[in-house]
């Protein structure tokens, strides 16, 4: 489930589709059960990579100290290079879900009950930190994207 759709106008689809793999890791099986932290920062590398035959995905190498942060992954599309998709890594997802599911349910209760549940304003505020916390996931993403396709080598 992608969440934001990115076109990008000043670069050609070769330049684009080089860059990526250039600043991009190998890997061989989905992002979505990979872990892209490491100690050791890999010189002139921003991403891992998985690639089939329809789609390029993308996900930010992170230090352990980011390891709290949703995370995102870029699918740029074979066929356009000139536009990528972000979507959540799956366990991102699955929180998300979870905690907005908590917070409907709270407010429904609270509803029917006419009083705010006790539990509401904890729940309201773990949603509130998740939200921060991948809105400076989806800037750093996009920094690095932007990093990227800037690449001159």
């Amino acid at each position: 489930m992608y969440f934001k759709r990115i076109s990008i106008t000043k670069f050609s689809a070769e330049k684009i589709e080089k860059n990526v793999r250039l600043l991009s890791l190998k890997r061989h099986t989905s992002l979505d059960f990979k872990s892209a932290t490491t100690y050791l920062a890999e010189p002139n590398k921003f991403f891992l990579g998985y690639e089939n035959d329809r789609k390029i995905d993308l996900l930010r190498i992170i230090t352990p100290f980011e390891r709290l942060l949703p995370k995102i992954i870029v699918t740029f599309d074979k066929t356009n290079f000139q536009e990528y998709k972000l979507r959540l890594k799956l366990i991102s997802m699955v929180i998300l879900i979870l905690l907005t599911i908590g917070l409907i349910l709270n407010l429904v209760y609270s509803i029917q009950n006419r009083r705010l549940e006790s539990d509401l304003g904890s729940i309201l505020i773990v949603n509130i930190i998740f939200y921060s916390l991948l809105f400076i996931e989806y800037k750093i993403v996009k920094r690095k994207m932007g990093l990227a396709l800037n690449w001159k080598e």
